[in-house]
């Protein structure tokens, strides 16, 4: 009984996304690489190589030779986009309390790589502190690196921001935005229908059935890109006929977060556009790319 109620509501996903409006032709103008694009991700607990989501290590990866740079986004009370991953402060710096219940101003109090330690024992921005930074300075700090960027708050605020930032910027062929949130994603999209969006949770498990069923020529996404995890509820995601039927939909894939030489050599040979990884100076040895 509960496989049938699972397959039946796969095929609801499957046909409700069957019926959806395809998405336009976005501005999105990636590097055209050998092997996938290196895009280093934003992680905070000391697995990478800076702390994430601040602008020290977006221009340390740049610095490095990375080819996109992967940025979670929140707001604040006063309506801007902050780099931070998470929508509570004590994880990662040394505030407390919730991202948007915080001015900017107040936020720009806050050590945003307090807590970042690789042993836990040494924590080195105790005494450097790394302060907040909006995705307009992340922007005018890289105006020629690709961005993927993640809108965490369940707020169509956050989708009128992201769009004025990228208007203001002109940034509009180097990015990707994507959300969890299915309503703020299809509101950016009405926004700014010429900036690439990624697949939401709902879009990519539609897809995901789609392909299984071989049924995935039914689709019209109203996506061009998908970033996916390597694993979903412990069952693999990608394979060579996930990525045959991404290839007939002309979508751009990358996998999240790629951090073993296993896994990378296994997605480097399925043909994946991009590895996001928490090690990118390790994907680019594996690719041979030289640093800088």
């Amino acid at each position: 009984m509960f496989w049938l109620s699972l397959f039946c509501i796969a095929l609801l996903i499957l046909w409700l996304y069957a019926r959806s409006h395809a998405a336009p032709s976005s501005a999105l103008d990636l590097p055209k690489k050998k092997g996938p694009l290196v895009i280093a991700h934003g992680d905070e607990r000391g697995r990478g190589l800076y702390p994430g989501n601040t602008l020290f290590y977006l221009k340390k990866m740049v610095a490095l030779g990375v080819d996109a740079l992967e940025i979670d986004l929140n707001l604040t009370a006063d309506g801007h986009l902050v780099l931070i991953h998470d929508s509570r402060l004590e994880r990662t710096s040394d505030g407390r309390g919730a991202v948007g219940a915080s001015t900017l101003e107040e936020l720009r109090q806050l050590n945003m790589g307090y807590n970042w330690s690789q042993d836990g024992e040494v924590y080195p921005y105790r005494d450097q502190p790394l302060r907040i930074a909006t995705i307009d300075e992340a922007f005018a700090a890289l105006p020629d690196t690709p961005m993927i960027i993640e809108l965490k708050n369940n707020d169509r605020r956050a989708a009128e921001a992201m769009c004025e930032s990228l208007r203001r910027s002109g940034k509009d062929s180097q990015v990707i935005v994507s959300s969890f949130h299915q309503g703020v994603i299809r509101h950016f999209r009405r926004l700014c229908p010429e900036v690439a969006t990624g697949a939401t949770r709902l879009e990519a498990m539609g897809f995901f059935v789609a392909q299984l069923l071989h049924a995935e020529s039914l689709l019209r996404p109203a996506y061009q890109t998908m970033q996916l995890p390597m694993r979903y509820w412990g069952i693999p995601v990608f394979s060579p006929r996930l990525m045959r039927a991404a290839r007939k939909l002309k979508l751009h894939m990358s996998a999240w977060t790629v951090n073993e030489e296993a896994d990378m050599r296994r997605y480097i040979d399925l043909g994946l556009d991009g590895l996001v990884t928490d090690r990118p100076d390790q994907l680019m040895a594996l690719l041979k790319r030289k640093p800088g």
